[in-house]
């Protein structure tokens, strides 16, 4: 019993001081904003993304931005109707018809974006992404205002299943509790920087090989001395992450295994947090006296965990799936860096990535 009460108030703590700092996060005003603002390129990097871009363009053809604004879709050799979607909303498309070596294709797009558009702010975001009609011009305003070189987002999010919901309330419980006290953390589906800024620190050419190049931007806007602050962004931005379970497998493998070897991170908080969720899972096999009660305390103390969490998410309810949330983080992750180690690489948008 002594065990079971220390497990799971540790476990509570962690996850509650995950979502706590969340919550000391700055919260994003977004309101009509008078201009005149600075000119700003929204650049979009697309691979098979045509259905996303359904939802994402007309949001972007909405925006309320008091000065120039252009808007740029990168097809990063899409198989689908990427382009063809862009063009039908009116949005400019450049072509990416070959991928050097030595990059991977996100960073590669979003280069070649920065060098094709002429803005003084940059804003990189991604398909999936739903956008405020004054989300850019708040995000813009509020950086001038706060003398900061961009800022970055952690948005509302839209899911096609209450189990998609906790694999993610456990995903994000474990990397913000496990963040280091200075992290320079950067979400890659909304970030805003000062083009010289973007230009002084070398851009995506600097982090051209890494399969989580947003955080490897950070990591560099944070050793250069550079304030690009995360916000939170619940009333400017919505993102759907996965279109189904094979595609949250692939890159839950993905952001678990780039993540847990982030110089930002703690991973053996985060990897520890994400295994005591899931431990329902163990229990029987650990020849424990009244296994089932034992279980059951254990689950419901994984769901109390995350309620939080899945309350902001919109998905209280996902908070009962708690424990197999945290089992599909945890074999994503560990999937992610057998496939590493091997040299296989992870399977992400038809590519392996390494």
């Amino acid at each position: 019993m002594r065990w079971m009460l220390m497990h799971a108030g540790v476990k509570l703590g962690l996850a509650l001081y995950g979502f706590h700092r969340t919550q000391r996060l700055p919260v994003l005003p977004v309101c009509p904003v008078s201009g005149p603002l600075p000119s700003l390129s929204i650049i979009v990097p697309a691979r098979n993304e045509a259905e996303n871009l359904r939802r994402l363009l007309p949001s972007l053809r909405q925006l309320r931005y008091p000065g120039p604004l252009e808007i740029l879709v990168v097809d990063d050799q899409s198989r689908d109707d990427t382009a063809r979607v862009a063009a039908a909303f009116g949005i400019p498309v450049l072509f990416i018809r070959e991928l050097p070596q030595g990059w991977l294709g996100k960073p590669y797009a979003a280069h070649q974006g920065a060098l094709a558009t002429r803005g003084e702010w940059l804003l990189f975001t991604d398909a999936d992404t739903w956008h405020a009609p004054d989300s850019a011009a708040s995000a813009v305003a509020w950086a001038l205002t706060h003398e900061a070189d961009g800022l970055t987002l952690f948005p509302a999010f839209d899911f096609n299943s209450a189990l998609e919901a906790a694999a993610l309330a456990a995903a994000f419980a474990g990397l913000f509790a496990a963040l280091r006290a200075s992290h320079g953390i950067v979400n890659g589906q909304y970030l805003l920087i000062r083009r010289e800024v973007y230009e002084r620190i070398g851009g995506f050419v600097a982090v051209r090989d890494q399969m989580l190049e947003d955080l490897a931007l950070g990591v560099r806007l944070h050793a250069s001395g550079y304030r690009v602050p995360m916000l939170d962004g619940q009333h400017a931005l919505r993102v759907r992450m996965y279109s189904g379970l094979r595609h949250m497998l692939d890159g839950m493998s993905r952001l678990s295994a780039g993540t847990l070897v982030w110089p930002g991170l703690r991973p053996w908080i985060a990897a520890l947090l994400i295994a005591w969720l899931a431990t329902p899972f163990s229990i029987p096999r650990l020849g424990i006296r009244d296994r089932g009660w034992t279980a059951l305390i254990s689950w419901a103390t994984s769901g109390l965990s995350l309620l939080p969490w899945t309350w902001r998410m919109g998905r209280p309810e996902a908070a009962l799936l708690a424990p197999l949330g945290a089992a599909i983080v945890a074999v994503a992750g560990l999937r992610g860096l057998f496939q590493r180690w091997i040299g296989t690489g992870i399977h992400w948008k038809e590519r392996r990535v390494r």
